[in-house]
């Protein structure tokens, strides 16, 4: 059994701050050794659930935010950006006991959708994006990147963050979707912390179980987005709209909310991701 982990830093035991998870920023580094921890993890619990292989996608910033020296040895690194697929890079091109693509998904680290009550680090994607619908429902950057992998026919089955995060992944796709909740929002910048052993212990057994269940066939389904896709994005300002309009095929339904139809997920989240490129600050 193949898993691909996705780890995102906006979500990870102990963040709270821009100035932990940017380049650059005074505690930058110290936002590096955390990230590593929450995912050395839960590679450690998709082994212990039965996985035979577990590939890491760098989901944070340019795709560098992960060591490869602070990586447990048994997992292998996607690193680097821009990439096809991102924050899941790898999804399409695994073999897997099933054939091609992984047999489940966890996310590492991710945080909830723009506008969240309470949620560290809130966002969608960027800072200028307000809000993002498919096929009329609002979705952060889990339900995107969920969809993303229901494409290939593979489930999201567990997922570590805030509180905020954690209930929106299940609300989305299901109650058997296992959650770490390592933090609890008190507002976008603060939060309570777990102590990093008991955090990191949740990391685990939240993914050990889902890896088990998934290897009995049980658990949450891939989450699959009804074809055509109609994504629809919402920008903080009219001239970002003004930018991604330049699009072709996209339809402008307001000052700043933008349409495009796609015949499938993978070519509407390539859509979203270049709508927000042209978009800029």
């Amino acid at each position: 059994m193949r898993v691909l982990i996705s780890c995102d830093m906006e979500g990870i035991s102990g963040i709270v701050d821009w100035e932990q998870v940017t380049p650059g920023k005074s505690e930058w580094q110290r936002g590096r050794k955390l990230m590593a921890g929450d995912v050395n993890a839960a590679i450690n619990g998709a082994f212990l659930g039965g996985a035979s292989a577990v590939t890491v996608s760098d989901a944070h910033w340019n795709a560098r935010s992960l060591e490869l020296e602070a990586l447990d040895a048994r997992a292998v690194l996607h690193s680097g950006s821009p990439s096809p697929f991102s924050m899941l890079q790898g999804i399409d091109d695994a073999e897997s006991d099933a054939g091609v693509g992984y047999d489940a998904l966890v996310c590492i680290g991710y945080h909830a959708m723009a506008g969240a009550k309470k949620a560290v680090l809130c966002h969608t994607w960027s800072e200028n994006v307000l809000n993002v619908w498919l096929n009329d429902m609002p979705v952060g950057e889990i339900g995107l990147n969920a969809a993303v992998a229901g494409h290939y026919g593979t489930p999201l089955i567990a997922l570590s963050g805030d509180r905020a995060a954690c209930r929106e992944a299940q609300d989305l796709l299901g109650p058997d979707v296992e959650v770490a909740v390592v933090k609890q929002g008190t507002g976008r910048f603060a939060a309570e912390c777990l102590p990093l052993p008991i955090a990191r212990e949740k990391i685990c057994e939240a993914v050990a179980t889902a890896v088990a269940r998934r290897k009995r066939g049980e658990g949450t389904p891939p989450f699959r987005v009804a074809t055509p896709v109609r994504l629809a994005v919402e920008f903080k300002f009219p001239h970002q709209a003004d930018r991604a309009f330049l699009m072709p095929g996209v339809d402008r339904v307001s000052g700043v909310k933008l349409e495009y139809v796609a015949p499938d997920m993978v070519m509407a989240m390539r859509a979203f991701r270049a709508l927000t490129l042209l978009a800029g600050e």
